[in-house]
Order: structure tokens, then sequence, then C-alpha cells
């Protein structure tokens, strides 16, 4: 039975702990530190993975006292480097929420703690786990495209977009961006089927629909328009009936983040890399995935159809593959990080490893820079 101790124990810890429920697999909650410590204690008394767990209000008290065999951080973006830099500096195996940086001077502090290391860190980039990207790395492999040429991806946000307007992700500062806490998972699962990382990049991004002039700090229940504003958690349960992602004014003077984004990298072989991402769309507007240009043929595949589209030039052929994904698992992912972290725990190297994690932070840094000052930027390993 392996122990495993929590720092930070919210909505993406409980996820991945669903996914180890799902493969039954053979670890306990050993330890959780957590500002909510006393709530979280509650919430789980019944839970027999919690059984013998042991909550702390600081992370590092928690690594100091107990004998763990691996480390998953949870917290806000903002703390994902500071903690695991402790824990690498321990050697525990760890599962490391992303972004994994959300500054220059954290991706350089987090590259040197990991030297050598990067093997021993899942992070948690689902969607190059999942069964349609690695079809889609099979295609890639087998040369039935050729050489490619370009990747066309888009990232329309669905079916939670709101989340980064109505909750405390809208605070730029403790996310880094929605290129680090969005674009991240993307240029990853990029990097994965091309095989090849970034050069340059230039961006633009733009903010037309969730901007205003409300009082700063304003709630919804707060609001005279509390019943008729689109964007209010009352019409998004009520009238809408979809989940509510928080209940701050996305129309207020300190509602952060752009509501879209237009990005270009460049790679070492001159292949164009676009990307597209969008928080406006709603209902079918969703669309997440990539078309990979080639010499022979061309692939395409979205993760909300779960389909892949494959075009062969020299012949009259188009190929369909069809997938089904289990519900709330990041299109299958989620499971198969667990089988990672739990690879590493008994011994083996990780798959999404924090090579991976640094490749993509610093693109998404490199893309926020290029956007800031209007000009192509270098990106910097």
């Amino acid at each position: 039975m392996k122990k495993i101790g929590f720092i930070g124990y919210g909505l993406r810890s409980e996820t991945m702990m669903k996914a180890f429920r799902a493969l039954e697999a053979e670890v306990c909650v050993a330890a959780v530190a957590d500002p909510r410590r006393e709530e979280i204690a509650r919430q789980m008394a019944q839970d027999p993975y919690f059984a013998s767990t042991a909550y702390y209000g600081d992370a590092e008290e928690m690594l100091l006292r107990e004998e763990l065999d691996g480390v998953f951080i949870g917290t806000r973006c903002s703390l994902h480097t500071p903690y695991a830099c402790k824990v690498l500096k321990l050697g525990l195996p760890l599962f490391l929420e992303k972004p994994v940086c959300i500054t220059r001077a954290q991706y350089e502090a987090l590259r040197a703690a990991a030297e050598g290391k990067e093997k021993r860190v899942v992070v948690s980039f689902p969607l190059r786990l999942s069964a349609i990207t690695l079809e889609m790395k099979r295609l890639v492999a087998s040369g039935v495209l050729g050489q490619l040429t370009m990747v066309q991806a888009v990232n329309n946000v669905l079916p939670y977009g709101s989340v980064y307007y109505h909750s405390w992700y809208r605070d730029p500062a403790e996310t880094g961006g929605l290129f680090l806490q969005k674009a991240t998972h993307d240029v990853d699962y990029i990097h994965f089927l091309t095989g090849e990382q970034p050069v340059s990049v230039c961006a633009k991004t733009a903010k037309l629909h969730f901007t205003g002039d409300r009082p700063a700090g304003l709630r919804c229940p707060d609001c005279p328009e509390y019943r008729t504003c689109a964007e209010s958690s009352y019409v998004v349960k009520n009238i809408l009936k979809e989940d509510v992602q928080g209940d701050w004014c996305c129309f207020a003077k300190d509602t952060g983040n752009q509501d879209g984004a237009s990005v270009i990298f460049t790679t070492a072989s001159g292949m164009l890399v676009s990307y597209n991402q969008n928080f406006v769309v709603k209902k079918n507007a969703g669309r997440r995935g990539a078309r990979l240009i080639g010499t022979k043929g061309s692939a395409e595949f979205d993760f909300y159809t779960a389909e892949i589209r494959r075009d062969d030039y020299l012949s009259p052929q188009t190929v369909t593959h069809k997938f089904t994904f289990p519900a709330g698992m990041h299109f299958g992912g989620d499971e198969q990080l667990a089988l990672d972290f739990l690879r590493v725990l008994d011994g083996g190297e990780a798959q999404s490893d924090l090579a991976a994690g640094l490749v993509s932070a610093a693109s998404c840094l490199a893309a926020r820079q290029a956007a800031e000052e209007g000009r192509f930027v270098p990106v910097e390993y």
C-alpha cells in the first residue's frame, strides 16, 4: 500500500482520487496539507482511502513529519513551483498539477531543482494520454501523413469557460494568465504529437466580452440584473441548466484574463503551429483539437466529438475513427495519469514527465511575452 500526501486537496485532487478509485489502486491518503483541513476531514470521514489520514495546515510540517511514498501537489497555480521544489529536494515521486510554473523566475527555479529527476515527476497533462491523442501519435509515427508541415489547433472552451471570469481563476497573479492556465495542455499534446519544440512565437490577445464597468468585487446575487444577465449564476443554473462556475461578476472592473487569443509558433524544422483559444462560446460551439497536415495526408481530431478524420492525398479515401470516453475523466486521460503515477511510485519512469511540463511552460511564457510586447520572441528553455 503506497502512502500519498496531498498538498492542496481541491477539485483537481478530488478528480484524481476518483481515477485511483476507478483503478482500485493500492494507495492510501496518509496526509493532507490544506487551509481547509477541518472541512476536508469532515467530508472524507467515511472514505476508506482516508481512514488514517493526518491533516495539516502547513505543507512543510507534513513533509517533515510524514513518511510518504509520493506527493500530489494540487494547490493554486502560484504555489505549484515553490512546493514542487521542496518535494524534489526530498527525492519523493511527485504528481504536479499544471501549470508547472507561472513566471520565468519560477521556471528557472523548478528546472534547477528537477535536474536529473524529471522522469520521477508526473505532470497533470491528461490530454496527451487520452486514447484519441495516442491514436493520432500512432498515425504520425506510421508515416501515413508523410512529413508534417503545419498544425492548426483550436480550443473553444466548453462547458466551463466562464470559470476564468466568475471565480478566483480570473486573477492572472494566481494563474499566470490563460496561456499557462489553458493553452499549456494544447501546447503539450502538439509537442507530443509532432516531436518538435517551439523555437519562436508571436501572439495576440483580445478581451471583448468579459469586460465592463461594474464595481470591483460585485457578486451576482448582489446585482440588479441577477435574474436577467446571461452570465449570472442564477441564469446559468436555472435557465441554461448548466453548472455554476462561480458568482463574481464577470463584467466588473476587476475581471482579469483575455477572452480570446491567437498564437503562431515556429519549430526548428520550419513547421508552423497555429493555436486559437476562445472563452465566449456556449452550447454546441465547443471545439478542442487540431489538424495535422503532412505531405501524404492530413488528420484532424476533436476531443468533444471524439473523432479522428484522416484524408489521404493519393487515393479517394477518408477514414474516421470514433472513440468512447469515460464521463468526467478528461477524455480518459485522468485514469492514464493515475496509472502513470502508480508506475512512478513503483520505481518506473513517467510518460507525462516534468521535461514535457517545462517545454509547455517555456512556450506559454514566451507566448505571453509576445502578446504583451507585440513581436516575435524566442522560446527560451
